[in-house]
């Protein structure tokens, strides 16, 4: 029975890991079914389906599959009932299976939180932004009325207020920055270490000029306590240096990703329109699927013909 078609047809991983999970993988059917020479296909077969177009699926063309896992047509034939076990096909023509559509639908659930969560990130910016310029624009009257009352630049003069409100101004000058002091807002800084804290990661420190460079860089507090569960659940459990240092990592990547820096090509061999047009790059045509000949050449032949091709203009010997 052909079912509805999961996501949008251009969802791809975009970087993001295809992670295995071993309680899931072990509770399957298909699995436990499976004989251990036929396992490591099936991983293969999973990790595939991830890079495809849309993520998660698989052409429906037997030919295709086993030049993408890397399988003799011959040999994917027999076993064909044992990996395509629990395959549907959706309205679009492809192929998908309930393990991994969810992992596929966990993924775009992920990246709309983490939407959601920049968007209120640069929301709360601006708003801090607004509330720093009233800040400046009282600031410059209170100036004002220090040259009113007499006040010089060493605090000294002959004003009228006492120095009790004086000591109350200054007070309140030095204290707004800090965590919840006298029902000041906390810090920013001040307050991803109570979150930290509260997920069981000791020795925070809101003054940390690494943890301030890193909130100034745009890291997001639900970053921070996500590392904070990484170092609870780490043996034994890690301080507030290792946090900082998983939060690092996590950035640089990102950057790493952001800018292409080491980021595979796409590979020519994806599907066969991929491939095809390959071998017009090539000058070598497309697949002629019409020959009904007995000595025909079928679609992985002229496959691995496209690849000896790739490797011969790439220097690759043959």
């Amino acid at each position: 029975m052909i079912r509805a078609v999961p996501y949008p047809a251009d969802t791809r991983a975009k970087g993001w890991r295809f992670e295995l999970d071993h309680e899931r993988i072990e509770q399957s059917d298909t699995w436990a079914l499976a004989p251990a020479d036929v396992k490591p296909w099936l991983l293969m077969l999973w990790l595939s389906a991830w890079r495809q177009e849309p993520c998660g699926s698989l052409p429906n063309e037997d030919e295709l599959i086993a030049v993408r896992i890397g399988m003799p047509m011959k040999t994917f034939a027999k076993l064909r009932s044992k990996l395509m076990r629990g395959w549907w096909e959706a309205e679009d023509g492809r192929l998908y299976h309930d393990t991994v559509t969810k992992r596929v639908l966990e993924m775009l659930a992920a990246r709309d939180a983490e939407r959601r969560r920049k968007a209120e990130y640069r929301q709360r910016k601006e708003a801090e932004r607004t509330s720093l310029s009233h800040g400046t624009d009282d600031g410059h009257q209170q100036d004002d009325t220090r040259k009113d009352t007499g006040r010089d630049d060493t605090g000294t003069g002959t004003g009228t207020s006492t120095g009790k409100e004086e000591n109350h101004h200054h007070h309140a000058r030095t204290t707004g920055g800090s965590v919840g002091g006298d029902g000041q807002s906390p810090t920013k800084a001040g307050e991803v270490c109570r979150a930290i804290k509260a997920r069981k990661v000791a020795d925070v420190n809101p003054s940390n000029p690494e943890l301030n460079a890193l909130i100034a860089k745009g890291v997001p507090i639900e970053t921070f306590e996500a590392a904070a569960d990484i170092c609870a659940k780490s043996t034994p459990p890690k301080g507030f240096a290792y946090l900082l240092g998983i939060v690092k990592r996590q950035l640089g990547e990102a950057a790493a990703i952001a800018s292409g820096v080491g980021m595979p090509e796409k590979p020519w061999d994806e599907n066969r329109s991929t491939i095809e047009a390959k071998g017009e790059e090539l000058g070598l045509g497309r697949w002629n699927e019409h020959d009904l000949s007995v000595d025909r050449e079928t679609f992985p032949q002229y496959t691995a013909r496209i690849r000896r091709a790739v490797e011969q203009r790439q220097g690759v010997p043959a």
